[in-house]
């Protein structure tokens, strides 16, 4: 083999040693390349993924807020549910408390206003038996007796035999009356009694004629003092210690007998004419016996559960 031969041969084994490696690199160039396209394509996949996780954490959020708001508002209407089942329920119960203390108010006042109609009709047949005339009027709670019977004209001093009526008239009162009233014991009384009375009024009246020589004004004062001197005669008879009518007392501990004069100024409705008959009808002393304003025990608690329902609400 000659100098040449192995010389070409050495030139050809680094030529292709030489392209071998040219190869090579390209080959790694391209690897680098491909290597960099996958990196940059990675990121912006990884990137991508990023956001749509990103966004499905805040879908997910707001979907936990709406069903946060919708569980809400659930709830809020359930509550809104209960409270007006609760208010309609305490409406009802309301309204059935008022009904019922409506009927019971009525049942006391008729129960009152009859004991009281039993009070005055058991004093006219008392005092008519004895001879003394009186008129009741059950409605208004008035037992009268004639001014013209009691009394001289314009005088307010009892007739000697006016005095007798009247002590008739007080001994009646005592008999019954402590069975209407608060005194401590109710001995001797009927069980369909009870304390009914705030008060017993004596009341004076008098005709509207004017006195001769006094003016109109003038004369509405000498009729208002005569009617209340001509009340407190009568008052005064009624009070006496022998009757015993001074110790009753009212609801409030208070003194049941009182009097009062009106003159001309509350003439009877069916007397409102200027006749002798009329003038003679309104010069009168009337007992008026008012009813006591309390109420039953029975009203008394349901007005205590009205107003529990009340409060409550």
């Amino acid at each position: 083999m000659s100098t040449a031969d192995i010389d070409g041969g050495h030139e050809g084994g680094e030529g292709y040693f030489a392209s071998v490696s040219d190869l090579m690199v390209g080959i790694l160039f391209v690897f680098l390349l491909m290597l960099t396209v996958f990196a940059l394509n990675f990121r912006d996949a990884e990137d991508a993924q990023k956001v749509k996780l990103q966004d499905l954490i805040e879908q997910k959020q707001k979907t936990k807020e709406a069903e946060d708001r919708a569980l809400a508002a659930t709830q809020r209407a359930e509550r809104a549910e209960a409270e007006a089942h609760a208010k309609e329920i305490a409406n009802r119960t309301l309204r059935s408390l008022l009904v019922e203390a409506v009927a019971q108010l009525k049942r006391d006042i008729e129960l009152h206003q009859n004991m009281r109609a039993q009070l005055l009709t058991s004093l006219e047949k008392t005092l008519v038996d004895r001879g003394i005339e009186v008129k009741i009027d059950p409605e208004t709670g008035i037992l009268r007796l004639s001014g013209d019977i009691l009394f001289d004209k314009d005088q307010f001093a009892l007739k000697p035999e006016a005095l007798h009526s009247v002590s008739i008239l007080g001994s009646a009162l005592a008999a019954v009356l402590p069975c209407y009233t608060v005194i401590g014991s109710r001995k001797g009384c009927s069980a369909d009694t009870s304390p009914i009375l705030d008060a017993v009024l004596v009341e004076g009246h008098t005709d509207r004629q004017v006195y001769k020589t006094k003016t109109a004004a003038e004369s509405q004062e000498m009729n208002d003092r005569l009617s209340t001197e001509r009340a407190l005669s009568v008052f005064k008879v009624l009070r006496q210690g022998e009757f015993g009518l001074e110790r009753l007392r009212n609801d409030d501990n208070l003194a049941l007998l009182g009097f009062a004069g009106y003159g001309d100024r509350r003439p009877l409705p069916d007397a409102l004419g200027n006749t002798r008959t009329d003038y003679e009808r309104n010069r009168r002393i009337d007992l008026r016996f008012v009813l006591s304003p309390r109420t039953s025990q029975e009203f008394d608690k349901l007005r205590l559960q009205i107003d529990q329902v009340l409060n409550d609400k």
